[in-house]
């Protein structure tokens, strides 16, 4: 008589268990209803992603704000160490053309004469001295009649 239609279905506890062939709504060793209580529910499932979505929203805005403020303090900081930094790179070079610098000297409105041999007559104004003999004339850029220099032509 196994596959006649009369006999009762199997069925296992959700409380305990067993298996039974008892045909009412409730174990007959645990007395445990066979029904479980409904499952979860579409609705359940849609909270349950609202409220994950809504605390990952929550945790990136605090994270946000946190590396804006990190962000802006690490960029108030490097300002300050470029700024103290060129502050005391002007000092060196200050200090260094304050160091190096050397009184310039006074021009004066006329040349200054040239010492002579003693001995020798000394150049009077207008005059232009002669060199001796074997002396070869050095240009002078105050030479107001300059010896052109010759050009070789092939």
């Amino acid at each position: 008589m196994e596959g006649s239609t009369g006999a009762p279905p199997q069925r296992v506890c959700p409380k305990c268990a067993r298996i039974s062939w008892a045909t009412g709504p409730q174990c007959p060793y645990c007395r445990a209803r066979f029904r479980r209580p409904p499952g979860v529910t579409p609705w359940m499932l849609a909270l349950a992603a609202a409220i994950v979505l809504v605390c990952v929203a929550v945790m990136f805005l605090i994270a946000g704000n946190e590396l804006d403020k990190r962000l802006d303090q690490r960029a108030t900081d490097i300002e300050r160490s470029i700024d103290a930094d060129l502050n005391r790179s002007r000092e060196d070079v200050r200090r260094e053309l304050e160091a190096q610098q050397t009184p310039a000297p006074i021009p004066t409105p006329f040349p200054t004469p040239t010492p002579t041999r003693e001995g020798e007559p000394t150049p009077e104004a207008g005059e232009t001295p002669t060199p001796e003999a074997g002396e070869t004339p050095t240009p002078s850029f105050d030479d107001p009649n300059p010896t052109p220099t010759p050009t070789i032509q092939p």
